[in-house]
Order: structure tokens, then sequence, then C-alpha cells
């Protein structure tokens, strides 16, 4: 009988053991399965709280802090919303590597807001046109001794802002003078075709590139113009018309004059009165400018309105939301242009009617009388 038992005991005890395992693991599975919910409510609620403290970082100027924060944020917590703040504020740290890959990133965000990509495209340019800016400085420094170097970098400044047709002739100006003309002349051709009409260096890359031309290929000599000579003039011709016969003269022998003197007689001239159309034309073009320059001026302070307005909208993070930086700058600028305008033609305006209305009214002269004397006749002008 015992043996029975201790036989039955011995096949007993695994199957418990088997059987505690299992419990434990549901257990731990259990309390994984509850605690997970509440694990990735903390890490937004943290996420949210970094967030919160780069806000304020940024409000105050401290633009690096603010960048650590809101990119730690996005670290616990992908919202784009904080890789955007964290560009952001690298871009005005002056970490513009930083920015410019933080930017790129957030362009590439499933949940990106489309208004912030496309000032995230701004910035983005903006921060390729001060790069070209600085290896135009740069490119500038180095000419005079390397020449060569100096080509290089306002080559990669072209890449960068293309627009910049003066960066292609700076290039071109510096290959010239390290001795690379076959290339200058192809900068020289490629800024003359791209740059506009009234571009300041475009008669000295002609003059430059001409001047190449001419080391290059020396046979070929410019054709001279055939000298202009202007058609003559016919001569006027002759009036044939007959010459009028001279009148007879008559003498004339003043009519005796009576022994007693005559009284003064008096002989009334029609006043002369000067022409007043351009007092009148004058006064008109005159309140006609002033008229212009107060509607310009109305106009500028309702576009100053709309920019406050546009400056003092922030989001939750601080940031403007209303303008871009170049926006508002564009703006301000033709704001005080429109000022300025019309303040000129309120001035204009002004003197314009003033001379007009001195001329209206301006006393004419009204008459003259002449009057006889013994000895001869004395004429008075009356105002």
């Amino acid at each position: 009988m015992s043996r029975i038992v201790g036989e039955m005991g011995s096949h007993y005890r695994p199957s418990a053991r088997l059987a505690g395992r299992w419990l434990g693991l549901l257990l731990v599975l259990l309390c994984a399965s509850v605690s997970l919910p509440a694990l990735a409510v903390d890490k937004a609620k943290v996420a949210e709280a970094m967030a919160g403290k780069a806000g304020k970082a940024f409000e105050t100027g401290d633009y690096a802090r603010a960048a650590d924060l809101y990119l730690n944020a996005w670290r616990t917590d992908a919202n784009s919303a904080f890789l955007y703040g964290a560009a952001r504020s690298q871009h005005l740290a002056g970490r513009t590597e930083q920015a410019k890959d933080s930017y790129q990133q957030f362009l590439t965000a499933a949940n990106a807001d489309p208004e912030r990509q496309k000032r995230a495209r701004e910035y983005l340019a903006e921060i390729e046109r001060s790069k070209a800016v600085a290896l135009a400085a740069d490119a500038e420094k180095a000419q005079r001794d390397d020449p060569k170097l100096a080509a290089s970098l306002y080559l990669d400044a072209y890449k960068l802002a293309p627009t910049r047709d003066d960066l292609l002739f700076h290039a071109a100006v510096a290959e010239q003078q390290a001795g690379d003309l076959a290339s200058a002349q192809t900068r020289f051709e490629a800024y003359l075709a791209n740059a506009p009409p009234g571009a300041a260096e475009r008669s000295q890359a002609q003059a430059r590139l001409d001047s190449i031309r001419r080391k290059l290929n020396p046979a070929v000599v410019a054709q001279p113009q055939p000298e202009f000579k202007p058609e003559p003039k016919p001569e006027p011709k002759p009036d044939l018309k007959a010459e009028p016969k001279p009148e007879p003269k008559v003498e004339w022998t003043p009519a005796p004059q009576p022994d007693s003197v005559q009284p003064p007689l008096g002989v009334q001239t029609p006043a002369t009165e000067p022409a007043r159309w351009p007092g009148w034309a004058l006064v008109g073009t005159g309140g006609a400018l002033a008229v212009v320059g107060l509607v310009v001026y109305m106009g500028a302070v309702s576009d100053n309105k709309v920019l406050k307005n546009d400056l003092a909208e922030l989001n939750a993070g601080g940031l403007i939301n209303g303008v871009t930086h170049e926006e508002a700058v564009s703006m301000a600028s033709s704001i005080n242009t429109r000022m300025g305008v019309a303040a000129g033609l309120a001035g204009a305006g002004l003197v314009a009617a003033g001379v007009g209305s001195w001329l209206l009214v301006r006393t004419p002269v009204r008459a003259a009388v002449v009057l006889p004397q013994p000895g001869g006749a004395m004429l008075v002008w009356r105002f």
C-alpha cells in the first residue's frame, strides 16, 4: 500500500509544479495587459509637459533649450507638431544644419499640418539663401589670392540661389582672372542669357565676353560698319508770288488847335482780362493729386492694421500663425512705400492748388486813360 501511494505521489508532484508555472505566466500576462495602456498615457503626458516647457523657453528667446525640449518631446511621442517646434527653434538658435534635417523630416511626416509644411519649405529656402550669402562672402575674400577657389565658391552659392544671376557673373570674372577663359566664356554667355535687361553687370559682362572671344579666336575681326551719311535736305523753293506794290503815302496835316485849352478828355480802353484756364487746371490737378494721396494713405493704414493683427496671432506654442517672416517684411516695406507716395502726392497737390489759386485771384489790368496836356499828352493806367 505504501508503495502504491508513493508511486502516486511521485506522479502527482510534477503535475502540480507545471500547473503553478502556467498560473504564474497567466498572472504576468494579465498584469502586462493592464499596465500597457497606462504606460502609453504616461508617455503622452510626459511629452506634453516637455513641449509646454519648450514653448515657454521659446517665448523667452532661449531657442537652444526650446529645441532640445521639443526634440525630446518628439522622441517620446512622435507628434509632428513637436518636430516642427524643434526645427524652428534650431533655426532661430543658429543650428542651421540641424534645422535643415528637422524641416526635411517634418515634410515627410504622415500627420504633418499642410500650412506648417508650407512654412517649412520657405524656411528651408531661407537657409539655402543664407548659405549662398555666406559662400559668396568667402568667395569675395578668396578672389584676390585664389581666384580659382573663388570661382568654385561662387558656383556653389549660385547652385543654392539660382535666381541670383550676379553670382554667376562673379564666378565668370574669377575664372577669367584664373586664366580659364573657356569656362569664363561659358559663364558670361549663360549670364547674358538669363540676366534681365536692366541688370547692372550686363554691359561689363558683354565687354569681358568680347575680350575673351578675341583672345580665343584672334582671326575673327569685327566687320566695319558702313558710314552713315544723312540724305541732303531739299532746298526750299523760292516764293513766286508777286511782290505787293507799295501804297501811296498820305501826308497827315494836324488840324489847327483852338486858342482855348480844352478840358482833359479821358479815353477809356476795355479791360484786359488774363486767361483763367491755367489757374483752374492747376486747382483741379492739385485737388485730384490730394484725393489720390488720401486714398493711397488710407489703403496703407488699413494694410498696417491687418499686418499687426497677423503678427499678434500666435498658436499654443508661441509661434506666429498669421504671416511668415518674409511676408511681414515685404508687407511692412510696401506699407512704408505707399505712405511715402501718399505724402508726395498730397504735397504736390497742395502746391499745384496754391499756384492755381494765385493765378485766379491776381488783379488784372482794368483800363488806361489818355489825358491831353498843353505840351503833349499823359498816359495813366488804372488797376
